[in-house]
């Protein structure tokens, strides 16, 4: 049978990871995925559909079952690492995961708390501790992967079929899958109060700047964060391409740095003219603004992350959107922005390691996707839940889908790219500054000598 190969591909893989750690693997780099977005196939449609019937199928749930319970016990635990707002989901989904093999061994779960900004970080500064699966964002792969932090990943084939082909490239250095593909949203856009703010207005950032100053209303946009002040850059036509031959410096395309500097300054002295209107805040300030009596937002960029919560406050008057265009010289260019993924890991020092790749695998597959798209809004990676109409009509995932064609992929990033962008952030952010062309030039230049650690 298919899974008495996957099981002995399985020893195979874990005896390597053993050797590697005892004696240190060879440092990798990723090659950055063609595009954010894509479309799939028929044929990729008919694949995913394939390995989805036969996932965890009786036949399936008696192999693994009765193999871990040989070669692990009937005793098992396991620690998830999920976000404060998934909590209750991946308890639910654990729990689901347990019930499956009740008959073979008894899963203990706990389900901890870890935002997954710092999850990389938390796993390589004690992996012994650390959850034996964990979630995180796609630019924490290479370093996890530097590190041996991650176990590679067992159902490669299958994953590859279920899941998005950027989603799967992304989490793939060398042609070996690290991590299994969680969700394909992890990225901003534009939500916007329909009381006030209509479709025409959020074509352009002058048009729905003006719109808000009329309304006597706020537009936020979190600038003095690096995740999002990224945009300056990539919108004024400098990307990021991976990283140098060393593994651990930022690569750049051929940039045009006076497009760049004129780009930022564009953003710099919009800001500076509505003054009191733009104003610089975490995601979670749209919601803020707009749940209170009167209401003191009418957009602002958000995460997908938000999207549940603003929907809940806004229902039916929330609207959404790709990012607006911006005005340089005369020319109006899309916002671009930063686009990525998230992923569910598995702890290469788990003391349960077979476990931990079934239940990795069972919580990125097609269910779990679903579930999480309708209770937290998540943006799945499965191709079958992209293609099930209610993900089709959901007007939120349809506007971060269309604002992954203005985007840079959120992968192959330097551990030096992002402090330099929270103070170029900050600066544009700074309605004291003059913003004069050279002043400008000066503080681009610095931000990216500063990524590349010069």
């Amino acid at each position: 049978m298919k899974t008495r190969k996957i099981l002995a591909l399985l020893m195979a893989v874990l005896m390597t990871i053993g050797c590697l750690a005892a004696c240190g693997g060879d440092t990798t780099t990723t090659t950055a995925p063609a595009g954010a977005g894509d479309v799939a196939s028929s044929q990729d449609e008919a694949n995913a559909s394939d390995a989805a019937a036969n996932a965890f199928d009786a036949a399936f749930v008696e192999e693994w079952g009765q193999f871990i319970a040989d070669e692990e016990g009937t005793e098992i635990d396991l620690k998830i690492w999920a976000p404060s707002k998934a909590q209750d989901v991946f308890k639910a989904e654990a729990e689901e995961f347990a019930a499956l093999f009740a008959d073979y061994f008894t899963l203990n779960i706990s389900v901890e708390i870890q935002e997954e900004g710092d999850t990389a970080g938390q796993v390589i500064n004690d992996p012994k501790k650390a959850a034996d699966v964990f979630s995180f964002p796609s630019d924490q792969l290479n370093k996890l992967v530097n590190a041996e932090a991650l176990a590679t990943v067992v159902f490669a084939d299958e994953v590859s079929a279920i899941n998005t082909a950027s989603s799967v490239d992304a989490a793939t250095i060398d042609g070996t899958v690290y991590a299994y593909p969680e969700t394909g949203d992890n990225s901003y856009f534009l939500a916007y109060d329909k009381n006030f703010i209509t479709e025409e207005d959020v074509v352009s950032l002058e048009g729905l700047l003006a719109k808000c100053k009329e309304q006597g209303k706020k537009f936020t946009f979190n600038s003095g964060n690096s995740y999002f002040a990224c945009t300056y850059l990539y919108t004024g036509g400098l990307e990021t391409i991976g990283l140098e031959e060393d593994g651990l410096t930022q690569k750049f395309n051929d940039y045009d740095i006076d497009e760049v500097t004129n780009t930022v300054k564009a953003f710099a002295d919009l800001f500076k003219s509505y003054k009191g209107t733009f104003e610089s805040a975490e995601t979670t300030a749209f919601a803020d603004g707009v749940k209170v009596d009167p209401t003191t937002v009418a957009a602002g960029v958000i995460g997908s992350w938000d999207v549940a919560s603003v929907k809940e406050i806004l229902g039916d008057n929330v609207g959404f959107a790709i990012l607006p265009t911006i005005n340089v010289n005369g020319t109006d260019k899309p916002m671009i922005n930063m686009f990525g993924y998230k992923y569910i890991g598995v702890n290469s020092q788990s003391a349960y390691p077979y476990a931990a790749q079934l239940l990795a695998y069972y919580l990125t597959g097609e269910d779990c996707q679903l579930d999480r798209a309708q209770q937290l809004e998540w943006g799945p990676s499965n191709i079958n839940v992209q293609n099930m109409e209610e993900i089709k009509n959901n007007v939120s995932m349809n506007a971060i889908l269309a604002q992954s064609a203005n985007s840079v992929a959120q992968v192959n990033l330097a551990g030096t790219f992002w402090t330099p962008l929270d103070g170029l952030g900050k600066y544009v952010a700074d309605d004291t500054n003059s913003f004069t062309f050279d002043e400008v030039k000066e503080q681009v230049e610095a931000c990216i000598v500063n990524i590349l650690d010069e």
